[in-house]
């Protein structure tokens, strides 16, 4: 399993929400938003829900208990047919799907166990990545934005070298 973590401030959103659209399109299984300052978390989450069609959103739940934050998590929840998961310390809301901090990771209410690894740098690191993920007992590997990423989700079974691209690109 793929779950790509969406960059933490989007300088521009449309392409931010881009981004998103096409790592959801290409298979990635959960997009996997950062909390950041400048923007509130819920709402990209609500943004997301009408962009991507398949993939998982994970979001941290803001500290505190604001008003209304229960019609905004099942409206949130509605909009994303009900992909939305949130990352939490405990236990999130009742009908909301949780991912819970674990040593090395998160583990999921499917109890699949994530955990965070860099871009890899081709297909065979790639392939290394999730042998080492799998012997370790994790299914499930969260890697930054990454257009090699996306190449590789998108055309898992090419090669490294694909004399397709380096013709069209000169």
């Amino acid at each position: 399993m793929v779950g790509v973590a969406l960059g933490r401030e989007p300088d521009e959103i449309s392409e931010w929400l881009a981004d998103a659209a096409a790592f959801d399109a290409a298979g990635a299984d959960a997009l996997w938003v950062d909390p950041s300052p400048e923007w509130d978390v819920l709402a990209l989450a609500a943004a997301l829900a009408v962009v991507t069609f398949r993939a998982r959103l994970v979001v941290a739940l803001p500290d505190g208990d604001a008003p209304g934050r229960a019609r905004t998590l099942d409206t949130i929840g509605r909009l994303s047919q009900h992909r939305l998961a949130l990352l939490a310390g405990t236990r999130p809301p009742a009908g909301v799907a949780g991912f819970l901090r674990v040593p090395g990771g998160f583990e999921g209410d499917d109890a699949v166990r994530w955990a965070a690894t860099p871009v890899p740098q081709g297909r065979a690191a790639w392939r290394a990545a999730c042998a080492d993920a799998e012997e370790r007992g994790v299914q499930g590997l969260v890697v930054p934005t990454d257009s090699r990423l996306l190449d590789i989700l998108r055309n898992p079974d090419d090669p490294d070298e694909r004399r397709d691209l380096q013709l069209a690109q000169g």
